[in-house]
């Protein structure tokens, strides 16, 4: 799937036909580990699939959130501090807010949140590469990295 000049292997976690999480990295075994991992976190059942329709889905989405401004709603499941992925879901389009904020704002301990940001199960649709640390500077962005942090970021008018 290309994400914005970046080719990444996706995997789609589907629950009674609905897609609860999904994982994707550079490589496609690092991929199914990567929703593996989100599958655990938040106690997820369904199965694991590759899907070009679903990738077609996905891209939707990810120009709806990145390039239109759009929110986007997470399903109705209880996700490990969800708290969290609905204050991140606020944060506007070009905007930014830092990891403290978050964590602050959504009752979570900073370092349970930085877990949670990692096992976030919509990257970029819960857009996590909107925060930044104390300092105004880039930090993560499991697993694809900050260069792919940074395009996004750049896609929304955001210079860092």
């Amino acid at each position: 799937m290309d994400l914005f000049g970046f080719e990444v292997n996706v995997l789609f976690l589907v629950q009674d036909n609905v897609v609860v999480a999904y994982g994707w990295h550079f490589n496609k075994d690092k991929a199914r580990k990567h929703l593996g991992k989100i599958k655990e976190y938040h106690a997820l059942g369904g199965r694991i699939i590759k899907s070009e329709s679903l990738e077609v889905w996905l891209e939707e989405r990810l120009r709806g959130v990145v390039i239109g401004g759009e929110k986007f709603n997470l399903p109705d499941i209880d996700y490990t501090n969800r708290k969290v992925y609905e204050r991140i879901i606020e944060i506007p389009r070009g905007k930014m807010a830092t990891y403290s904020e978050i964590a602050r704002l959504s009752g979570v301990r900073f370092t349970e949140m930085l877990v949670t940001l990692t096992r976030n199960p919509f990257q970029v649709l819960i857009p996590c590469h909107r925060l930044l640390t104390n300092k105004g500077t880039l930090m993560g962005f499991y697993p694809l990295g900050t260069r792919v942090k940074r395009k996004l970021l750049e896609l929304e008018g955001v210079s860092i």
